[in-house]
Formats: C-alpha cells, sequence, structure tokens
C-alpha cells in the first residue's frame, strides 16, 4: 500500500525486523546479485530487481520479482514509495544521480553501491528516518566528519601481485555485503540515522567511513524541505481560455523538470513555454517541482503505477517511526 507520511505506523517504538523489510534493488550485476544474498542470509524476503539486461536476472526470477527495463520508466515515484529502501548496484554515476533525485523527492531510504578498482564504495542516505538528510549529491568534502573502521582494518603485509579478475570479484562482494549491513544499520535506528559512506579497499583490507551533513549549497536538495507533498497529475499541457484570462499567473508558474527535454535549454520552465512547446501534449519528464504556498510541490506525471495489477509492497518501519 502507498506509504502514509503523516502517520507513524505500527513500528513506533519498537525494533524493525529485517525480514518485514522490502527493498527495491537496482541492478543484477556481481554488486546487485550479492547484495541480494546477504539481505537472503539476513532474512529479507520482499526484494525486487530492476534490471535492463534480461539475462542477468534470468537466476533471480525463481525466488525474486524481476522487473524488466529501465529503472527510471519503471520504478515509478508511486511504486518507490512502497518500498523502505531503494539501492542502486549499477556502475554508473548517472543512474545513482537519478534515484537520488526520486528517492529525495518520495522520502524514500536510499543507498548506492559501486567500485572504483579496488575500493569498494557504499553510500547510506536515510532519507526516511533523517528529513535533513545528506543526499547523494552534497559535496563530502565540506559536510564529511571522517571516522575509521577499525573492524575493516586487515591490512595485508608483504601481500605479492594480485589478480584483476579475482580482485573485481572480490571488490562487488565487499560491496554487496557493506551495502547489506548498512542497511541493517539504518532499520535497527543505532546511530544509523544519519547519511554516511563507507569504503574498503579489497587489495589492502582497509576501510573508513565518513559521516555526511546536508550541503547548504548542493544544488538537488539545498531548498528542498521534505518530506514533500506530492500531487499526482495529468501530464497534458493546455491552458483553457476561462484559466487564462481568470487566473492569469498560473501561466508564470516556474516548474523544474526531472528530464532535461531535447530542444529546449535547462529545466525550469514557466507554464505558458510548456504549453506552447507541447500544445496539449504529455511532457517526457517523470515529474515537476512547483513552488505553492512557500512550499515545493512534486507534481506527478507518471500517473498511477506502471503495474497497476501487480500489489504494492507494504511499508514498515526504517524511518517511519520518525514520519511526521
Amino acid at each position: 500500500m502507498a506509504r502514509n507520511d503523516n502517520a507513524a505506523g505500527p513500528g513506533v517504538g519498537s525494533k524493525p525486523r529485517l525480514e518485514d523489510l522490502s527493498i527495491a534493488v537496482i541492478g543484477a550485476g556481481r554488486i546487485g546479485s550479492e547484495l541480494i544474498r546477504n539481505l537472503g542470509l539476513m532474512g529479507v524476503d520482499h526484494i525486487d530487481v530492476y534490471e535492463r539486461d534480461r539475462q542477468a536476472a534470468d537466476p533471480l526470477r525463481s525466488r525474486y520479482d524481476v522487473i524488466d527495463g529501465d529503472f527510471w520508466d519503471q520504478l515509478t515515484l508511486a511504486r518507490l514509495r512502497s518500498y523502505d529502501f531503494a539501492v542502486c548496484t549499477i556502475d554508473d554515476g548517472a543512474a545513482r544521480v537519478r534515484l537520488n533525485q526520486k528517492c529525495l523527492v518520495a522520502n524514500v531510504n536510499l543507498l548506492v553501491a559501486w567500485t572504483e578498482g579496488s575500493l569498494a564504495i557504499v553510500g547510506a542516505h536515510p532519507f526516511a528516518a533523517l528529513h535533513e538528510c545528506a543526499c547523494f549529491e552534497c559535496n563530502p568534502s565540506r559536510v564529511a566528519t571522517p571516522m575509521q573502521i577499525a573492524s575493516l582494518k586487515l591490512t595485508v603485509a608483504d601481500a605479492g601481485p594480485s589478480d584483476p579478475a579475482a580482485t573485481s570479484i572480490a571488490t562487488a562482494s565487499i560491496a554487496g555485503a557493506l551495502a547489506a549491513a548498512l542497511i541493517a544499520r539504518v532499520a535497527s535506528g543505532a546511530r544509523g540515522s544519519v547519511a554516511r559512506r563507507a569504503t574498503l579497499d579489497a587489495s589492502l583490507g582497509q576501510g573508513a567511513s565518513v559521516e555526511l551533513r546536508r550541503d547548504p549549497e548542493c544544488s538537488r536538495c539545498h531548498a528542498l524541505q521534505r518530506p514533500m507533498p506530492i500531487v499526482q497529475t495529468r501530464n497534458r499541457w493546455a491552458v483553457s481560455t476561462t484559466v487564462a484570462s481568470e487566473c492569469p499567473g498560473t501561466l508564470d508558474q516556474s516548474l523544474q523538470l526531472s528530464d532535461e527535454i531535447a530542444g529546449l535549454p535547462g529545466r525550469v520552465f514557466r507554464v505558458r513555454e510548456l504549453v506552447e512547446h507541447f500544445q496539449g501534449g504529455p511532457i517526457p519528464a517523470k515529474f515537476a517541482l512547483t513552488e505553492v504556498g512557500g512550499q515545493l510541490v512534486c507534481l506527478d506525471f507518471e500517473e498511477g503505477d506502471a503495474d497497476p495489477a501487480r500489489p504494492a509492497a507494504p511499508r514498515t518501519a526504517a524511518g517511519r517511526r520518525q514520519s511526521t
């Protein structure tokens, strides 16, 4: 069912059970598969996998729901809000930014996991648990508090040259395991309600962790007040003569679109510009942010879940205790 941000829910005052969590995993590659394996060992059963490569996801189909295609199209805001966590395991910066964009608006806990050489990197952004949480695009050099992960200082002395392929597999495994550990930490509420970036070098065995604070200059989240109201609306752009004459200010309303549009510069437009350009047709964007009464509101253009016949997962504990 859709999440109610105005209710505390049954998880108030109790420790959430990992098996009750609902998690969307973006990507079924090495990191994604390792994450799913670890989540299964932890007792998490409700896992949906979003994967563009149908063959890559085939080994998972017997146990998990696999949604084929680009998650930007398939993971609508309505569907995203049915999960406790969304995890991007795709080794692509643009994908991480896009999922960050959606999770910020949907107020859903975000994890990102990727590798750089022998370095496994995992970021946790508990948006549902902390409304002032740093987002993925906040500048970490300006808002990070470094902390060593003492338990991960496993430096191997006199280590010889390693097999690049073996190192790559090991690094992906570490990234998946770290992501699972951070999900458990956020869900438990034990010092987990803070944005965190953890790294571990698969060759040296050395790890570190930084706590991230919200960047007041972040172009993505500095002006956002979460949880943000989401209004589902038809993606059709025409203004009647009556509205234009009686509410002329409507045409000057500014909208920040979720997608760049070919042939139009930037992502911020006035309603009149969109009406003139699309003449009653839909905008190729998932949603838009606009200011109403001094507060940013999200206009959801995706017109409901992409698969209305598929039941939404119940929202559970991660962050719901602190919903307002």
